[in-house]
């Protein structure tokens, strides 16, 4: 380990891999380039946003029976979010990186030069690309800009670099082309979970929900620019959040809260669960954070709400309530092995294809962990097996998968401590109901006519109470 005294503060600064040639200082955030035993630096770089990762610089794991410990990191972002790149340093002298979005880990090392890459501008999701005898599908296209780092890392970065990467999954299997540099480097690795490399000195839920959103020395107050409703339901946490007074898309990832999104007018949104409510799902505290509605296009009834629940340490959860009933969501970080027209293939098991529809957000409020705009449109396609579900959904720059597991609305009543209608067990959705109130006036309309015409003003005062017998249930 070679251990230097910064130029700018005079603090040690370490560096433990021979293959790092840039460290930021913790103390006063100087860029320090390190070119033999000489240490030159080249400015300052910005703090990292504390956000709700696990992750920090100092936590050690082991995988492949190797040790490892966390020595740099970098924050990308992009048009649609933000995500962490970790820099490990093994006890072998080797190095990985370990990809954290939303929960997700990706831990891949470098394979140098990608001589069968394809052209950056033209890869698409959901494209298939063959390394190693294997056909894997790219997930992402992105092009990000670094906004941060800490601790040492293998390559110069500062305000304004420009990372343009792809990724790509074949089951666990998951593969990252860098095109940075230029020429494409290849990172090959897999999905990972924390557990499973016996990670040491995570972040406490306390840490994390007391510095999430905070930069050093800044305040954590957020108020939406355009109406000045407070933006209460996490800042750090999240990278964007819709102002429920207002509507107006807000980007939280900072200390300043700043207006992405035109504020519109959305017609009033009577949810189940409420934004800021809370579950206890075995025994553990989550806090709903963010809804939106979502609308299949060319289906009168196909409408569903999406909720997303938080938790510190947990990550993110999705619950979908739909005229079908509840569905507890997982986001999938290890996809299936294969998938064709007519089924795919996950853990051995085969689901069968029943149908691809598409679907476009019509409403949203609070926070999300990526930016969501109403409008936006997903393709999604649905297998089956034996009542469990998988979901891929593509957009123009991503393919996720996920898996939906039915509840029952009692159930969700019991983790949110309220009485939850059930609309899986035959009851009329709100949406049916308005469809049969609208059908019974059209008839008796038709029926009535005659006792309109012959019988005058009685005949209006008994259809009048007719048609409020018929819409109460619809209010």
């Amino acid at each position: 380990m070679y251990t230097a005294a910064c130029p700018s503060c005079g603090a040690p600064v370490s560096f433990r891999s021979a293959a790092s040639v840039m460290a930021v200082c913790e103390y006063c955030q100087s860029t320090l380039l390190r070119n033999a035993d000489e240490i030159k630096d080249i400015g300052k770089m910005s703090s990292a946003l504390e956000d709700y990762s696990r992750i920090q610089i100092g936590t050690s794991g082991q995988y492949q029976g190797q040790g490892f410990n966390v020595v740099g990191r970098i924050q990308l972002r992009y048009d649609a979010g933000f995500w962490n790149e970790w820099y490990l340093f093994f006890d072998d002298g080797s190095a990985a990186w370990l990809a954290d979005a939303s929960g997700q880990y990706m831990l891949t090392k470098s394979l140098g030069a990608a001589v069968d890459a394809p052209a950056f501008a033209n890869i698409q999701p959901d494209m298939a690309y063959l390394y190693d005898k294997r056909s894997y599908a790219f997930s992402d296209v992105r092009t990000a800009q670094c906004v941060s780092g800490a601790g040492e890392l293998p390559f110069t970065v500062g305000k304004g670099y420009v990372a343009k990467v792809v990724d790509a999954r074949h089951a666990a299997r998951f593969i990252t082309l860098d095109y940075s540099q230029g020429a494409p480097e290849l990172f090959v690795g897999e999905a990972v979970n924390l557990a499973d490399l016996k990670c040491q000195l995570l972040r406490s839920d306390d840490q994390i929900t007391e510095s999430a959103g905070r930069l050093a020395g800044k305040n954590n107050v957020l108020d939406c620019p355009s109406c000045a409703s407070p933006l209460k339901y996490i800042a750090g946490m999240a990278m964007q959040l819709v102002c429920p007074a207002c509507h107006m898309e807000v980007d939280c990832a900072g200390d300043k809260a700043i207006a992405i999104g035109k504020a519109r007018q959305l017609e009033a949104f009577h949810s189940t669960l409420q934004l800021g409510d809370t579950a206890t799902i075995e025994n553990k505290k989550w806090l709903l954070i963010g809804l939106m509605r979502c609308s299949e296009e060319g289906e009168v009834d196909g409408d569903w709400t999406e909720y997303l629940l938080y938790h510190a340490s947990l990550g993110f959860m999705w619950l979908v309530e739909s005229q079908q009933g509840w569905d507890q969501i997982e986001v999938l970080n290890q996809w299936p092995e294969m998938h064709n027209a007519a089924q795919a293939m996950l853990n051995g098991k085969k689901y069968r294809k029943l149908f691809d529809y598409n679907a476009h957000v019509t409403y949203a409020a609070g926070a999300f962990n990526w930016r969501v705009h109403v409008g936006d449109k997903t393709a999604f396609t649905d297998y089956d097996l034996n009542g469990v579900r998988l979901s891929k959904e593509r957009s123009p720059s991503e393919v996720t998968w996920s898996r939906a597991k039915r509840i029952s609305s009692e159930l969700v009543g019991q983790w949110f401590a309220k009485p939850i209608a059930s609309f899986a067990s035959g009851d009329a959705s709100p949406s049916s109901i308005k469809s049969l109130a609208i059908m019974f006036t059209a008839l008796l309309m038709v029926i009535n006519l005659p006792l309109l015409i012959f019988n005058g003003f009685g005949g209006i005062w008994l259809l009048f109470f007719a048609l409020v017998l018929v819409w109460l249930p619809a209010r």
